[in-house]
């Protein structure tokens, strides 16, 4: 009798002792540090090409699509546009502010906070009559660059 209560006596202290060091538990913290510096990206969602009917006097020509262009960035940016006459196909003799001043880009917005934004070009392109004569007959093609800049 005396060994069947030793042995349980033993068996209850390791039970015991089991439970006490599967209870216990520690923990320690570290801090993890980093900078995200200003980043920007821009680009051009789809086919961002446009074009116009054919130009047959003047008056105000709506552009055959709109550009969806995507800015992802990690502060405030700014999104500006220019005709690249150096990139650019037009006849001998066209005028670049003519057509600086016809075309026209309609932005849904210039300007945003950090993250992921579309922005939404329409274009329009709008003559008078005496416009016409700064644009002599023939294929134009203008490359338009967009821009985005954090601030």
């Amino acid at each position: 009798m005396r060994m069947n209560k030793v042995l349980g006596v033993a068996m209850l202290v390791a039970v015991v002792g089991s439970m006490i060091v599967l209870g216990a538990s520690d923990s320690a913290s570290v801090n993890a540090s980093f900078k995200i510096p200003s980043w920007i990206s821009l680009s051009i969602q789809g086919n961002g090409d446009v074009s116009f009917a054919s130009i047959i006097g003047p008056g105000q020509y709506n552009g055959s699509n709109d550009t969806q262009l995507r800015v992802l960035s990690t502060t405030n940016w700014a999104i500006t546009s220019e005709i690249v006459f150096g990139s650019s196909t037009m006849p001998e003799g066209a005028s670049e502010d003519v057509i600086k001043s016809a075309l026209s880009m309609g932005f849904d917005k210039t300007k945003g906070a950090w993250g992921i934004h579309t922005v939404k070009v329409s274009y329009g392109f709008e003559l008078d009559k005496d416009d016409m004569g700064s644009l002599p007959e023939g294929d134009y093609n203008l490359v338009v660059q967009y821009t985005a800049t954090t601030d």
